[in-house]
């Protein structure tokens, strides 16, 4: 018999998808149980800065063919917190000219989070 409880989850679930003029946008809903939710905070459970910018880099290497890891961030923004089961949307736009990529994440159409991505090779 296994007693062992499974693993809480480490990513987000992808509700839909869709994309347009070279603009991705994920909808996307934080599990109640989301690992990163553990211990931040014990009495208000919210999403790590480091998750949204780590997040943001996965799904555009995945879609964008972009690494997933940049040489520096830009204009980053955290406006409001996300807490267990917000449903959220993820915007990743690429400018490929100057090899940087723009994410936001909106809740109810106002900005949660926003930055910038720059990869070697940019053109400042």
């Amino acid at each position: 018999m296994n007693t062992s409880a499974a693993s809480p989850p480490t990513h987000p679930v992808l509700l839909s998808e869709h994309e347009q003029d070279g603009r991705h946008t994920l909808s996307l809903q934080l599990p109640l149980d989301l690992h990163y939710f553990e211990g931040h905070f014990p009495q208000l459970p919210v999403l790590p800065g480091l998750v949204q910018i780590a997040w943001a880099l996965e799904f555009a290497s995945v879609r964008l063919d972009t690494p997933t890891h940049c040489r520096r961030m830009e204009m980053l923004k955290f406006q409001q917190l996300l807490r267990p089961g917000d449903r959220i949307d993820l915007i990743l736009e690429y400018e490929a000219a100057r090899n940087r990529l723009h994410f936001t994440y909106r809740r109810d159409g106002a900005d949660v989070s926003s930055g910038r991505m720059v990869w070697e090779g940019a053109h400042d």
